[in-house]
């Protein structure tokens, strides 16, 4: 069992219209909605592939109420915590052109008493759990600590954990030292204050991560090459180029095909690699982290993978 946690989930809502008329009305055509969240996003991708499954966080309000009716409809396993606060809703306005503008309503809060009623959430889903993976952003002070926290419990327990985050919970988190970290450029600079405009910035990056005792760092960027590293080795991976339809939930899917891959024993750069095929697959298509095994392995030959020597 893979069980996720997000933190900031948000009701992501798709309006579909002719072109967005600023200072008018505008009718839409059609309207759509689903649970958006970074770990919401892996746990439905894994599902799709058909992986045990179980999404954990937060969610309040009427927002709430409405997500958990959708994510029971999608069939994706889930324990959220009930929370005072509204959980947010996300707008995607997308014209005939294919242009999307976006608009994010500001996060839910989230007491202290609500992080500790989330943190026994998780105690207890990790006694079926051989991974947790935590993902997204915090939405509140009083939550920065849980992924740090629920790394620390994970190792107690033997379950292996994965970090995709940023800010001061992904500081925290990784001084807790979890099995996987898949972190975007940008926000890894931002978040360190480190410069990484080169390729080597990158691997040195990585690698001190690997020497400090995580078992695998991942930096992406984008639709370009991404690094891995870990003590037993280097790689830079090239994803196949895609005509993008959708980028929303592309590093979820790829954190998703990563896990699946780890979880049935494959290597760090095949696991890495059905992740890029993913993420990739992901791009490709309108739907957020739904892409079908044969949808990933049809862009697996695509995938480029060199190991990086250094002397």
């Amino acid at each position: 069992m893979i069980t996720t946690v997000t933190l900031n989930p948000m009701l992501d809502k798709t309006v579909r219209l002719q072109r967005v008329a600023v200072g008018r009305i505008t009718r839409a055509e059609q309207v759509s909605s689903i649970v958006g969240g970074k770990g919401v996003n892996v746990a439905r991708q894994l599902h799709r592939l058909g992986c045990p499954t179980q999404a954990t966080g937060v969610w309040g309000g009427e927002v709430g109420a409405q997500l958990e009716r959708l994510l029971t409809a999608e069939g994706v396993r889930h324990h959220f915590v009930p929370i005072g606060g509204m959980t947010r809703e996300g707008v995607t306005y997308l014209d005939a052109e294919g242009v999307m503008t976006c608009v994010f309503e500001p996060p839910h809060t989230i007491t202290p008493v609500e992080a500790d009623a989330l943190l026994a959430q998780c105690r207890t889903l990790l006694s079926d759990s051989a991974w947790l993976a935590c993902c997204g952003s915090s939405p509140a002070a009083a939550s920065d600590h849980v992924y740090a926290d629920l790394v620390r419990e994970a190792r107690a327990r033997g379950v292996r954990s994965a970090l995709d985050t940023y800010g001061l919970p992904l500081r925290l988190a990784l001084e807790e030292l979890p099995d996987v970290v898949k972190v975007n450029r940008d926000e890894y600079q931002s978040t360190l204050g480190v410069t990484l405009d080169l390729e080597h910035h990158i691997v040195h990056a990585l690698r001190m991560l690997a020497e400090q005792g995580i078992g695998l760092a991942i930096c992406t960027d984008g639709p370009r090459p991404c690094y891995a590293a870990s003590r037993s080795g280097c790689w830079k991976i090239t994803p196949p180029p895609v005509t993008t339809v959708n980028p929303t939930g592309s590093g979820d899917s790829m954190l998703a095909g990563i896990l699946y891959g780890l979880s049935r024993g494959w290597d760090e750069p095949k696991s890495v690699c059905f992740g890029a095929a993913a993420g990739a697959a992901n791009a490709a298509v309108w739907d957020v982290s739904s892409v079908s095994m044969e949808n990933i392995v049809a862009f697996l030959p695509a995938v480029s993978v060199v190991e990086l020597v250094f002397s």
